[in-house]
């Protein structure tokens, strides 16, 4: 009897399924024929899109200082310090003998005027600056920045700046007091006079033979430098951001380009590729990487930020024109033109034609017979069903979808 009964039902169910498949297809107005099925579909968000240029860097001295010997008035006597060394402002670095007492004091007291000139240029570039600072407005849109701004975006450049000049200020104040002392020295007939470092670094390079360079001084203050071929240097600019990441650190630094050589490295050849050498300033104070280490540079290239961005699927391009399918909310798709922007890595940037919130087919290429204009029904997602939202449908509604989805899958 049950498989009597298990037989009828299956019979039952079949013939349910062919009728009900057969009153579809053939009714003339039916959703079969018109409605597509999405499998792939998602919401118009916003994100951040970055253009990057991955290169390979090292780590080295920000600065080298080079101090010469003049032998014209006094000689060579010894070193002070040995390569190597780290010093500081006021550390002394040589001595020489005098030979010449006016002819050397009136070198010294040239060098002391010299210095005294280019204080008082840099203090009036200062007061540019902090007029340049004070006329900005406390808060403003990019296109309100006055026009003399431009160069320097945003306040905190202009101080960034100022500090810069400031130190420049302490340096060369550091080297006319060596220079001064040398004078005390020579008005008081001494013979053997030193020279003393103007600022900070280690001590790279000491020629023994009394060559110039006579000292060369790295700068404890570290950057990255990396080479750029012919067309990748038409890309980068002063100012634009970069990630540096090493096997020293394991987190990613931020860093800025600081210096982007218009010259090769080297004297151009027919016969050899070009390259341009770049800095780029870590941003990090806790730096810990050492002149010498080897890293993974990006330079940032191109950057849009909390902009929409959709996979390139979901663009088709029709001749110059570019589109997106949407799903409205009246339930059929519609073919929308949109404008596009940057392009990164599967991902690109939608200037205009969608708002976000708005649903986008994903892979459109992949749905058949789609048109503008038709029905839609997308997959069936079982972690959405709840039970209680079914028991509000009435039954008519839940057989015509249930039997709708079941036909339309193919």
């Amino acid at each position: 009897m049950n498989k009597r009964k298990l037989l009828y039902t299956g019979l039952s169910l079949s013939l349910l399924f062919v009728g009900a498949n057969a009153y579809l297809i053939e009714k003339a107005k039916s959703k079969v024929d018109r409605e597509v099925r999405i499998e792939e579909w998602d919401a118009f968000d916003k994100d951040d899109l970055q253009k990057e240029l991955p290169k390979s860097g090292v780590v080295t001295s920000a600065e080298e200082t080079y101090l010469y010997f003049n032998d014209e008035f006094g000689s060579f006597k010894k070193f002070l310090v040995k390569e190597g060394d780290e010093i500081k402002a006021g550390t002394p670095l040589y001595e020489y003998e005098v030979t010449d007492y006016t002819g050397q004091k009136d070198v010294l007291e040239s060098e002391v005027d010299q210095l005294e000139d280019e204080i008082d240029s840099i203090e009036d570039n200062i007061s540019d600056l902090e007029r340049l600072e004070n006329s900005l407005p406390s808060t403003y849109d990019e296109e309100e920045m006055p026009l003399e701004a431009s160069a320097l975006e945003t306040e905190y450049d202009i101080k960034k700046e100022i500090a810069s000049r400031e130190l420049e200020i302490d340096r060369l104040e550091n080297q006319i007091d060596s220079l001064e002392r040398q004078i005390s020295d020579l008005q008081s007939y001494e013979t053997t006079l030193t020279v003393e470092s103007s600022g900070e670094g280690i001590v790279k390079e000491l020629s023994h033979s009394v060559q110039n360079p006579l000292i060369t001084i790295s700068s404890e203050a570290t950057v990255v430098t990396t080479d750029l071929t012919e067309k990748e240097i038409m890309e980068v600019e002063e100012k634009m951001n970069a990630k540096v990441q090493s096997e020293v650190e394991e987190k990613t630094q931020k860093g800025i380009v600081t210096d982007v050589s218009a010259l090769p490295k080297r004297d151009p050849h027919l016969e050899t590729d070009s390259m341009y050498p770049i800095k780029i300033q870590l941003q990090d104070e806790d730096n810990k990487l050492l002149p010498g280490h080897h890293v993974l540079v990006s330079v940032i290239t191109d950057e849009v930020k909390n902009t929409l961005v959709v996979p390139v699927t979901a663009v088709e391009k029709s001749g110059s024109k570019k589109h997106v399918w949407v799903l409205t909310d009246k339930g059929v798709v519609k073919k929308k033109t949109v404008e596009t922007g940057l392009q990164v890595v599967g991902k690109v940037q939608i200037k205009s034609g969608v708002k976000a919130g708005e649903y986008f087919i994903m892979n459109p290429d992949e749905v058949p017979a789609l048109r503008n204009g038709a029905s839609f029904i997308t997959a069936l997602d079982w972690d959405k069903i709840k039970l209680r939202d079914l028991k509000k449908m009435d039954r008519q509604t839940v057989w015509e979808n249930l039997l709708l989805g079941i036909l339309e899958r193919k």
